[in-house]
């Protein structure tokens, strides 16, 4: 996919249109249409500008569906832990494999434990569970 494409799936997917894509980067709608449609470039200074425009990082623009396919799966599966997330994961990255195994078992009866600690008391103030 080539820039022209990759502009008018940006415009569709905003739900604009090229003559509002032109007033919010100060062109009109014959400057987007030949962006569009006759292979032109926008200038530095406006092709700056279509990333807030269209919500669309820069590079974006200029990528294969592969290459947005894959950078779309990398990202997908990385997850920001939080301090004790990976203070926890520190810890237990550090354990035998089989004590791995057991602290998984034990996290998963210490929640099934609070889980019927929490459906008891929820039963005694007579509250329906969730």
């Amino acid at each position: 996919m080539n820039f022209e494409e990759r502009l008018i799936r940006a415009i569709e997917e905003a739900e604009i249109s090229q003559s509002e894509l032109g007033r919010r980067i100060d062109v009109n709608s014959q400057t987007v249409s030949h962006w569009c449609n006759a292979g032109s470039f926008p200038r530095k200074e406006k092709l700056a500008l279509l990333p807030q425009a269209l919500g669309k990082p820069l590079y974006w623009f200029f990528m294969t569906d592969e290459e947005e396919e894959h950078l779309n799966s990398v990202t997908a599966s990385k997850t920001v832990l939080n301090s004790k997330q990976a203070a926890l994961l520190e810890v237990f990255d550090q354990l035998p494999e089989s004590e791995q195994d057991r602290f998984i078992s034990l996290a998963k009866t210490r929640l099934e434990e609070l889980d019927a600690f929490m459906a008891e008391f929820l039963r005694k103030r007579k509250i329906d569970p969730p």
